[in-house]
């Protein structure tokens, strides 16, 4: 598989079959690591969390998707995700990064509390290993115990201050939940990056119904 993309998976008692993207570098050509977050109410997720034991099997499909790194273009690579949106950014990184690529990546990671800021050590640790990495977490609502010391705000508030809302000569990728999408494409095109230069993939649950699968008006194709 290319990094970023996703597979479906068929779960017992489940109609139809639930997408997820992959998560590990394509290099771990063993493994397929998910990153599922509990929708209330959800049968598919429901299922993975409280049902799936070690040692069952599930019929898995794919790999499918366009959502990848366009590694021919040497442009800056600017990776925003929200929630579990973060699976196809830490491939896409993992893998730049594996390669020895020297361009300019960053990820701005948004989350609700320090609780849902998941893989935070992953990142932190290549912000120090790798010069070419920066990493920048979010928290819209921080708990007081959370004691944050990073940014506080929506992710596209940390991508404006980080970037002093000038996006020109990056690529973005942008993978999340539809209202994070919508306000980072807003603002990544007041800071003059273009529909050209914008990659999405949107994570939309079964309960979120069609209308919020469609995608934004801003954009004719991905």
């Amino acid at each position: 598989f290319q990094a970023g993309q996703y597979i479906n998976l068929k779960l017992p008692g489940v109609e139809g079959s639930r997408a997820f993207s992959i998560a590990n570098k394509p290099s771990d050509a063993t493994t397929l690591e998910l990153h599922v977050r509990l929708v209330p109410g959800g049968a598919g997720t429901t299922y993975l969390h409280q049902q799936l034991e070690v040692g069952d099997t599930l019929d898995v499909s794919g790999p499918y998707g366009q959502f990848f790194v366009r590694k021919s273009d040497q442009q800056g690579a600017i990776f925003i995700a929200g929630g579990s949106g973060l699976s196809s950014p830490q491939s896409m990184i993992l893998d730049l990064l594996e390669e020895g690529d020297s361009r300019p990546i960053t990820l701005l990671q948004g989350a609700r509390n320090l609780s849902e800021l998941y893989n935070r050590s992953l990142f932190e640790n290549l912000d120090r290993e790798f010069a070419n990495f920066t990493y920048v977490p979010a928290l819209n609502a921080p708990e007081p115990e959370d004691d944050w010391q990073g940014f506080t705000g929506f992710v596209h508030e940390a991508a404006q201050a980080q970037f002093n809302g000038r996006f020109d000569g990056n690529k973005a990728y942008l993978c999340g939940p539809p209202p994070m999408i919508d306000a980072a494409i807003t603002t990544l095109m007041q800071g003059r990056l273009f529909e050209r230069d914008i990659h999405m993939e949107r994570f939309v649950t079964a309960a979120d119904g069609a209308e919020e699968q469609s995608r934004s008006a801003l954009f004719k194709r991905i």
